[in-house]
């Protein structure tokens, strides 16, 4: 996904959210399994202090209770992204954590530091559609 793209701050959100959660867990439709436990392990590498690591379970695309890519509306504490993939969520993970993040100050490219506001995005986007 392009960064000009409306959904992308929601999406850079979902994968911040899925670094920061300490035990958090990542739902994904089957054939995305083995990627997901790949990116798990990519997040041990490059955050050996994560003692607690994300476990993968199957189902739809989301990080539970934290984040959905794609699906119908979440409630409002959940960081929807409609309209994504797994492909975009995986990349997104990957640049933040090659940048360092959750691990570093800044690093977590705009609105990181700041409050999310969903309610907000989500008109945001629905504007664009």
């Amino acid at each position: 996904m392009d960064i000009t793209d409306v959904r992308w701050p929601s999406l850079r959100e979902a994968a911040r959210r899925f670094l920061r959660e300490d035990g958090c867990t990542l739902s994904v439709p089957q054939e995305y399994e083995s990627r997901a436990w790949d990116l798990v392990q990519k997040i041990s590498d490059k955050v050996p202090s994560k003692l607690d690591l994300p476990d993968v379970i199957t189902g739809e695309l989301l990080v539970v209770g934290l984040a959905q890519i794609g699906g119908i509306k979440p409630d409002m504490e959940i960081c929807w992204v409609p309209d994504s993939n797994f492909s975009d969520f995986e990349e997104q993970v990957l640049d933040l954590l090659e940048a360092g993040y959750p691990g570093c100050i800044g690093c977590g490219g705009p609105g990181s530091e700041g409050e999310w506001n969903e309610p907000l995005r989500r008109a945001e986007i629905e504007a664009e559609n």
